[in-house]
C-alpha cells in the first residue's frame, strides 16, 4: 500500500543556510539565536530529536547537539542504521526533528531504501517541525543540486515537501553559488530559495512566515529570466515558493546575478 500523501498544509520547515551548533568551533556565539528561535516556534520544553546521517553520525556533532539542546528541551537521536521501524518510534511524540549537515546525495539515499523518507514525511504532515542545516535544510525541497567543489555537481530530487530548488551556504561557496545560478537560467533547476550561512528561513505550508538573521547575510529567491540570466529578489514574510506567480513578481524587481 502506497504512503499516503503529505498533507502540504501542515508542512513546517526550519531551514539553516550554515553555521550553528555543529560548527560551533567556527560559528559566531551569536548563531545560538537561530536555535533559540527554532525552540520558541514549539511547545515549552519541545521534544527534539536529532539525525546525523549526513555526517554518519559524526560522534562530535551528536555531542554537539546533547550540549545544546539538554535543558531547553527533551533530546534523542536516530543511530545511522536505524531502519523504518525504530525510526517511527524516535519520530513518535516529537515536536522537532533536527537534521545535520553532510552529504545529502548519501542521505536521501539511504532515506529512500530504507523508507525512512516516508518517516519523516509522515512526521511532518502531523505538525512535527521539520529542521536542518545544510543537507539538512534543502533535503525538504523538489529539486536539488548536489556535490561539492571537488566531486562536481549534479540533480537529483529531494523530498517534495517544499516545491522548487535550495541552496545552502550560499554567500560562503561562491562555486556552488555560481553552480546553483547557472543551473536555474539553463532552466534544468526549478527556481528556489537560497540561504547565506548563519541565517535561518521558517516556512508553512511553501510560504515564507520568517526569516532570522544571526549575521549579516540574507536569503533569497533565484530564479531565471526570460534572457538566460539570473535574477535574486531578497524574500519577506508571505512569499510563497511555490507559485508562479512568485517568479512573475521576481522578475524585473530583484537584482540580476553578477
Amino acid at each position: 500500500m502506497a504512503a499516503p500523501r503529505p498533507d502540504m498544509t501542515s508542512i513546517r520547515i526550519y531551514a539553516i543556510g550554515g553555521g550553528g551548533f555543529t560548527h560551533a568551533d567556527t560559528a559566531p556565539e551569536g548563531d545560538l539565536m537561530l536555535e533559540d528561535r527554532l525552540l520558541a516556534l514549539a511547545p515549552k520544553m519541545p521534544k527534539i530529536g536529532y539525525v546525523g546521517h549526513a555526517n554518519d553520525d559524526n560522534p562530535d556533532r551528536i555531542t554537539a547537539f546533547y550540549s545544546r539542546f539538554s535543558g531547553p528541551a527533551e533530546t534523542s537521536h536516530l543511530p545511522h542504521d536505524a531502519d523504518a521501524s525504530a525510526a517511527r518510534d524516535f519520530a513518535a511524540g516529537l515536536d522537532i526533528i533536527y537534521v545535520g549537515g553532510g552529504s545529502t546525495k548519501q542521505m536521501l539515499h539511504r532515506w529512500h531504501k530504507t523508507g525512512l523518507d516516508d518517516v519523516f514525511s509522515e512526521a511532518g504532515r502531523r505538525g512535527v517541525i521539520l529542521a536542518g542545516v545544510s543537507a539538512g535544510a534543502i533535503c525538504w525541497f523538489s529539486e536539488l543540486l548536489l556535490g561539492t567543489v571537488d566531486d562536481g555537481f549534479e540533480l537529483l530530487p529531494g523530498l517534495g515537501l517544499v516545491a522548487g530548488s535550495a541552496c545552502p551556504h550560499y554567500d560562503s561557496e561562491p562555486v556552488r553559488r555560481a553552480a546553483y545560478d547557472n543551473a536555474i537560467a539553463a532552466g534544468r533547476l526549478a527556481p528556489g530559495l537560497a540561504i547565506d550561512d548563519g541565517v535561518a528561513v521558517y516556512i508553512v505550508a511553501g510560504y515564507i512566515c520568517e526569516i532570522i538573521r544571526a549575521r549579516q547575510g540574507q536569503a533569497v529567491f533565484v530564479c531565471a529570466e526570460q534572457n538566460g540570466t539570473t535574477v535574486r529578489a531578497a524574500l519577506k514574510p508571505g512569499f510563497d515558493l511555490g507559485g508562479g506567480a512568485a517568479v512573475q513578481a521576481v522578475r524585473g524587481h530583484g537584482n540580476r546575478a553578477q
